[in-house]
């Protein structure tokens, strides 16, 4: 990292995902966590971590929202992406964006940048930073999909960001195994040092939600995630048809977010008539998610193998609240299913495999109560703050001071 004169202190910067970061930050000031999120959320760890470590910090998101706000410590900036009309665009405004962020650093005097993996191409970082200014991606996707072969395009961006996780990366943020083993791969195991952490949750927010009664009439599964089609909703809308064609009228899904296929969604219910099987509830705060979690039985994660998941929280957020979760390996990695037995997993993009776990467990009750009661297990780790993204951050700092 940059040598720097002794009265100044360490700089670091943070280019985010795309939520609202400064709404974020007005909480955190307060000292409150983001009450949209069941988690706690990246950025409010990066400003607890640049306060531990005695740092100045410049937090970057590509909210839609414009907005910017300053302290004395902190600069933190909604800096909008835009749209991209089609591939090459999309490509270009990946570059684009990364440089724009590397200006925002540099004009802060930033030392490191955090870079998430939604923010654009690793590979065009080096073309836009200064040798002195150090790097840390963070990734919460995978790199490239476990399920289908390599776009041309594709391959060439995997080979042109070897050269960042194998040379000019200070280290890596990791949250999943399966991130870990990509990052070997593509640089043939000569990869810069990789930290795997685990998101951090409160236990407080779970002491709100009550345990699930199976004998209830209704029998209620919950879906948590952004509404599109890569996410399985409509999956799920054919599961409502399933239903319905087969007289069960117990079961009800429920949708709790927001994305592009909302509208679409809602007319296709409506068209279906399916509103007393598959309800949208639109996007929930978290008062409104913790009821919804309350009357809930079951929680499914229907991701498609169309999507790179590397984590989804939806997973953990369910077993965390008590309720099985039904979902497939485009979501789940080994360690997950080894340390919790409430996760029902079957083949992705399987509608008929979700509807029958869902049967089952609407149908079965002793089979219902064995996997609630196994739902909580071995998930201590996401409680942990020595094993959050704000401690691998803090370690990597420290080493690379000490360096």
């Amino acid at each position: 990292m940059n040598e720097r004169n002794g009265n100044q202190p360490l700089c670091i910067a943070y280019a985010a995902g795309p939520g609202d970061i400064v709404n974020t930050f007005s909480f955190w000031k307060q000292g409150l966590d983001d009450p949209n999120q069941l988690s706690v959320t990246y950025s409010a760890l990066f400003f607890d971590a640049c306060r531990s470590l005695g740092a100045r910090g410049v937090a970057i998101s590509s909210c839609p929202r414009a907005d910017r706000t300053r302290t004395e410590r902190f600069y933190v900036e909604n800096l909008p992406k835009g749209e991209a009309s089609n591939p090459l665009a999309f490509h270009y405004q990946q570059i684009s964006y990364v440089r724009q962020v590397v200006r925002k650093a540099m004009e802060e005097g930033a030392d490191l940048l955090v870079m998430s993996d939604s923010t654009g191409h690793f590979f065009a970082f080096p073309w836009f930073a200064p040798r002195g200014m150090a790097l840390v991606p963070t990734l919460h996707c995978n790199l490239w999909s476990r399920f289908r072969q390599l776009s041309p395009m594709q391959r060439i961006i995997r080979r042109l960001n070897r050269a960042v996780f194998a040379r000019r990366a200070e280290a890596t943020l990791a949250v999943s195994p399966s991130l870990v083993e990509q990052i070997r791969v593509m640089t043939g195991g000569r990869q810069r040092p990789v930290h795997r952490f685990h998101q951090l949750y409160r236990p407080a927010h779970f002491r709100q939600i009550s345990r699930p009664d199976p004998a209830q009439e209704r029998f209620n599964l919950l879906f948590v995630g952004r509404l599109e089609t890569e996410k399985g909703v409509y999956d799920l809308l054919r599961m409502a048809e399933l239903l319905r064609d087969r007289g069960d009228e117990r079961i009800v899904i429920h949708l709790c977010g927001t994305g592009s296929e909302e509208r679409a969604l809602r007319d296709a219910v409506a068209e279906k008539r399916l509103e007393n099987r598959l309800v949208v509830h639109g996007f929930c705060r978290q008062p409104e998610l913790v009821a919804q979690i309350n009357a809930s039985h079951a929680c499914i994660v229907p991701t498609r193998t169309s999507f790179e998941e590397g984590y989804n929280k939806a997973v953990v957020e369910g077993l965390l609240s008590g309720r099985p979760v039904i979902t497939s390996t485009v979501c789940v990695y080994p360690e997950l299913e080894t340390i919790s037995e409430g996760i029902i997993v079957v083949p992705p993009d399987d509608v008929e495999g979700y509807l029958s776990a869902t049967v089952r467990l609407a149908s079965d009750i002793g089979y219902y109560q064995r996997m609630q009661s196994a739902s909580m297990a071995g998930l201590e780790a996401f409680y942990d703050e020595g094993s959050s993204w704000k401690a691998m951050l803090g370690r990597i700092v420290k080493e690379a001071e000490n360096g």
